[in-house]
């Protein structure tokens, strides 16, 4: 049982960290290999926040989403905005080459020393005279859902979640339909950057805080987004719980070194058995 609770808890994380990449997939057309390194200053700027200026860490992550968020759409005016048209490739590149400047101007920051939040341990939660999860666990959880729930209604309610649907299913064709795709697409960077600054913050309370947090999950993430569907952000959801409950799970049998293996183990099998991924196609 402790193992398909620390599955689920995963696979409510994976979701925040992977809804993002798959947003920004459908509607820049390429990998953003620096969404990872998203998930390191999300969880950083917490850390500021709550061990240098004393904040209350629930306001600690609230202000860390928000700074994470502004600074995604800052990053992507900046770094990828002014290569939009000269191609996949060169968008690819250079989102890996900020994936190592924001490594580097971290690490130079606040060292490469092993950091937690500090947070006082939870109280374990009982069902049934058993101890299922602890109060800290369950709060991951209930973040994913509010998170899940609140986007599909932006998506599916809001003038600007239609128009991220209708601008993912075709650019040139939205902008004909008088969509403002500039607009959109700042939003979707603001959305996808706040995501993953989220993602960083939950991945750090369930462990410590390291330096390699952006590169030992952006693979992971990438596995999910092709799981689910390319794009597919409903597919993406199904595909993160899958995962996560796969990898903790396989815990039981192969050493918990082998752990993040099972993820690549799944895309494979996938992309032989349905290579269009979980979805059954679309944007959501």
């Amino acid at each position: 049982m402790d193992y398909v609770v620390y599955g689920i808890i995963t696979g409510c994380i994976l979701i925040i960290a992977s809804i993002g990449f798959s947003m920004v997939w459908k509607t820049e057309n390429f990998l953003n290999i620096a969404h990872g390194q998203l998930l390191l200053i999300g969880a950083y700027m917490a850390y500021l926040f709550k061990s240098v200026l004393n904040f209350p860490f629930a306001l600690a992550m609230v202000c860390s989403v928000i700074a994470t968020a502004v600074l995604g759409l800052l990053l992507a005016k900046v770094f990828y905005f002014p290569v939009r048209k000269s191609g996949i490739l060169v968008l690819l590149f250079t989102s890996i080459g900020l994936s190592w400047i924001i490594y580097g101007v971290i690490q130079a920051i606040v060292g490469p020393e092993i950091r937690t939040f500090g947070l006082e341990t939870s109280k374990m939660i009982d069902v049934f005279g058993r101890q299922i999860m602890s109060a800290q666990e369950l709060f991951i959880i209930v973040v994913s859902l509010i998170c899940v729930i609140a986007l599909h209604f932006v998506l599916t309610k809001t003038k600007n979640g239609k128009g991220f649907r209708a601008m993912a299913e075709n650019r040139d064709l939205a902008q004909i339909r008088g969509i403002n795709s500039r607009q959109l697409s700042n939003y979707v960077w603001l959305i996808s950057s706040g995501l993953a600054g989220l993602a960083g913050i939950l991945l750090a309370m369930t462990g410590t805080l390291n330096m390699e947090l952006g590169w030992q999950q952006i693979l992971i993430i990438m596995s999910v987004v092709i799981v689910g569907g390319m794009g597919n952000i409903y597919g993406t959801m199904l595909a993160a719980l899958i995962i996560g409950l796969s990898m903790d799970i396989s815990t039981v049998v192969i050493p918990t070194s082998y752990r993040t293996a099972i993820a690549f183990v799944i895309v494979i099998l996938v992309l032989l058995i349905r290579p269009q991924g979980l979805s059954r196609g679309g944007t959501a």
